[in-house]
């Protein structure tokens, strides 16, 4: 019975431990924003790039735009054409991506003549893209509370272009299951100091049939 009884404990701290490291709840993946500018990655070159490829490299927001997308996503954007005042219409037109007016992490920000991307949102409100400039600026960051003032341009809203992976890990079986055990009814668990002392010792003599092993 003894040995049961231990089993019946291992399991219950395996089983612990199981929900413990291995949580039974799905993960999403972890967005990693674009602070700095790209250095070398193939989604930003012409070696993965489809403007970088026909000469509208960056400098180039739909150049920078195309290669975030495809970074983020790990496969070529949907959108591989048009200027930056186009993407928007291109996108609905051909039911490509989701889109709206609410920022949302790996978006693509869309105006009259610029996109950019979503890496942040602050609690109040406040949406902080990564973009490139075409002939101007290679890659710079800048935080906005108001959409609609960027280059004085105007705002169409925003291209769901990011895939947001969940990943749910794997809960491998515990080695032991509290079906595996046996727990046998005892009619006592407690002996009053009377009943040890009536007993001649007997309670504790290891060679009383409470204590065998079953």
């Amino acid at each position: 019975m003894m040995r049961t009884i231990k089993v019946g404990i291992l399991s219950l701290i395996l089983t612990f431990v199981v929900l413990t490291v291995f949580p039974t709840t799905v993960f999403a993946k972890a967005y990693e924003p674009r602070l700095t500018a790209p250095s070398g990655e193939p989604y930003y070159t012409r070696e993965l790039n489809a403007y970088s490829k026909t000469g509208y490299g960056m400098p180039n927001c739909v150049a920078y735009a195309y290669g975030r997308v495809y970074e983020l996503n790990g496969e070529a954007p949907k959108i591989s054409r048009g200027n930056a005042g186009e993407w928007w219409f291109i996108n609905k037109y051909n039911d490509y991506y989701d889109y709206g007016s609410e920022p949302k992490l790996g978006a693509v920000a869309c105006w009259s003549n610029h996109v950019a991307v979503v890496e942040e949102i602050s609690d109040d409100g406040a949406v902080t893209v990564s973009e490139s400039h075409w002939g101007g600026t290679y890659f710079d960051v800048k935080t906005f509370s108001d959409m609609t003032s960027h280059y004085g341009q105007r705002f169409y809203g925003y291209i769901y272009t990011y895939d947001h992976i969940e990943i749910e890990p794997e809960i491998p079986e515990p080695a032991y299951k509290m079906e595996d055990t046996h727990f046998e009814l005892q009619e006592k668990n407690c002996f009053t100091a009377m009943e040890f002392a009536r007993s001649n010792n007997e309670i504790m003599n290891p060679n009383n049939a409470l204590f065998q092993i079953q």
